[in-house]
């Protein structure tokens, strides 16, 4: 017995050991931010710290969200699946949820002997997938109003490294920044940031409005930028101190882009393109600025890759350093969708990007609610409205060489209909292969009904599970 005893001491040794060596994780997720970002060349912002992990790592101009709102979106780097295979298809607020338990970020590194950590909300549901694999869990809250100061995320996080350290384990930190969600809050009550931003006197070309009030949200936008990088900044010194830096591999993206009209919740390129940087010297290219296609769903596979942590599941997604390497190609497609997220805000929209040309799907011809919800949000007249936007064709094909901002639809060009049809049978072939219930058009128009029924009925209670997800289930029987 005592032998036997010594023998499981000396392998849990060796495990242990083991775990110490593989890196530790920092996973930043900043909320409803675009490229504005110094190093993604926005010069009325203020992000050195950002900036600093550019410059020795690798920034992704073409990265991508599956869908673009929160919860939606969480749910794909969090699980590393697609919301059409996970059935996380709208917010966690308004109860769409996972159809089954599905193993999250947490899960893997805790069982991987890591000590994890998770700050900021959750957002999905159901939540103890992912905090029932928390070590050290704090702020929950959503904290729009940034009432807690980002001092408070770097005191939390440097337990989390203590606790690690201490522990003789690597750590997984993910931490979640409420900023730059709305509102936009230029000054906390604690004081950040310290560096503000000026007047905004021209605002973004894809918006296609303008007004003094929408100027002013801008301001505080860019504050709000200013906010997160001088609280990454807090964390990332608090490493220094540790000497935890160089064993650690940084992750940093956005949820999803800007709260403003045509982008967040929409299909165009600002709201499903994210800043992403990847900064580990160890093992990834410094100051490499990678042009292919990337997305969130190649986040998880990466970092289990990295730290070499196996897993049995199927996960979807590239790795992310075998593209640095030159071993593998980019996203040769990039496939998006939107559900609008809530039933007050429905739309469905799927959509496909090759490396030039964008094919968007708009099923069903009514107005735009989450598109409205936009312009809402932003007090804009109506004349400021993009028709467009409210009530888009059926189809919309754009040349993203030509058209960065998405104006022109090519849909009905016969020039591109071949274009056209080689996306179409390309987002079929895709949701084939995921097996995407909403790609029978049976299952699209029950989903349709369920919404649009639901906007009238009080679902937002206990014990409510929307419909839809038996779909799911039966897809993936």
């Amino acid at each position: 017995m005592i032998l036997r005893n010594l023998l499981i001491s000396f392998v849990l040794g060796l495990s242990a050991l083991k775990a110490a060596d593989r890196p530790n994780i920092l996973f930043i997720v900043s909320e409803d931010n675009s490229e504005h970002i110094g190093c993604y060349g926005e010069k009325r912002v203020h992000t050195p710290a950002l900036d600093a992990l550019a410059k020795d790592g690798v920034r992704y101009t073409r990265a991508y969200v599956p869908y673009s709102v929160c919860s939606p979106s969480r749910a794909v780097f969090l699980t590393g699946l697609y919301t059409r295979q996970t059935g996380h298809i709208g917010l966690a607020t308004h109860k769409f949820s996972f159809y089954k338990d599905f193993q999250t970020m947490p899960s893997y590194f805790q069982q991987a002997g890591y000590y994890t950590g998770f700050l900021g909300k959750v957002h999905v549901n159901p939540e103890h997938l992912v905090t029932n694999f928390v070590d050290h869990k704090a702020i929950p809250q959503a904290n729009f109003g940034k009432t807690i100061s980002i001092k408070k995320y770097a005191d939390e996080a440097k337990k989390v490294m203590q606790n690690a350290k201490k522990a003789n384990k690597p750590f997984c930190l993910i931490i979640n920044y409420p900023d730059a969600h709305r509102k936009y809050v230029g000054k906390s009550k604690n004081g950040y940031p310290t560096v503000l931003a000026k007047p905004v006197t021209k605002v973004f070309p894809w918006i296609g409005s303008d007004s003094d009030y929408l100027r002013k949200e801008l301001e505080n936008y860019f504050n709000c930028m200013n906010r997160l990088d001088e609280g990454i900044g807090m964390v990332l010194k608090n490493m220094e101190e540790l000497k935890l830096r160089d064993n650690t591999m940084i992750v940093y993206i956005s949820d999803h882009g800007a709260d403003f009209p045509r982008a967040k919740g929409s299909s165009y390129e600002c709201g499903v393109r994210i800043p992403m940087i990847v900064n580990y010297p160890k093992a990834f290219s410094k100051g490499k600025v990678e042009k292919q296609m990337v997305s969130t769903i190649d986040i998880l596979p990466t970092m289990l890759d990295v730290c070499d942590i196996k897993t049995k599941n199927k996960l979807p997604g590239n790795n992310l350093l075998k593209i640095d390497k030159g071993e593998t190609k980019g996203h040769e497609y990039i496939h998006t969708f939107t559900t609008g997220s809530a039933p007050s805000l429905q739309y469905l929209q799927f959509s496909i990007r090759d490396d030039r040309y964008k094919l968007i799907y708009n099923p069903y011809r009514h107005k735009n609610l989450l598109a409205a919800s936009r312009y809402t949000n932003s007090k804009l007249p109506a004349d400021q409205h993009v028709k467009s936007f409210l009530f888009p064709d059926e189809y919309e094909l754009f040349d993203l060489q030509e058209d960065p901002y998405e104006w022109k639809n090519l849909a009905s060009s016969k020039a591109h209909q071949e274009i056209k049809s080689r996306l179409i049978a390309e987002m079929k072939k895709f949701q084939t292969e995921i097996k995407d219930p909403l790609g029978d058009k049976k299952n699209l128009d029950a989903f349709q009904d369920e919404q649009i029924k639901h906007q009238k009925i009080k679902y937002r209670k206990k014990g409510f599970v929307w419909p839809h997800l038996k779909m799911f289930e039966e897809a993936n029987k």
